[in-house]
């Protein structure tokens, strides 16, 4: 699966598809004071937003990033899964300085 074919998929899944797994929701439970959103505002999130990072990881999982502030971006590991229907399992999730994306040059 490339990032073209997840970044086509995204606004296809509905909230609905979006799963979360054990080690999410222990990651979520311990960095929520960090996390201003609720899971299920992190779910609409990933389903009404465009990411502004996207990096594969394997096959089926992709770290994506959606921007929280100017200073900072909700960074989420999923996992997508078409074999049935087109379902994706968050994986994990952390808050990173958004300024890791930013080009040092100011091009």
């Amino acid at each position: 699966m490339d990032i073209d074919y997840v970044l086509a998929c995204i606004p296809k899944i509905n909230i609905s598809d979006i799963h979360t797994e054990g080690h999410f929701e222990t990651r979520y439970n311990q960095r929520q004071q960090q996390i201003p959103l609720t899971i299920n505002e992190i779910k609409t999130k990933i389903v009404t937003e465009k990411p502004v990072t996207i990096i594969k990881q394997d096959d089926q999982k992709f770290k994506i990033g959606y921007e929280l502030s100017s200073d900072f971006d909700l960074t989420i590991i999923i996992s997508i899964n078409t074999s049935k229907s087109l379902t994706m399992k968050l994986v994990t999730l952390f808050i990173e300085k958004s300024e890791k994306r930013w080009r040092k040059d100011g091009i």
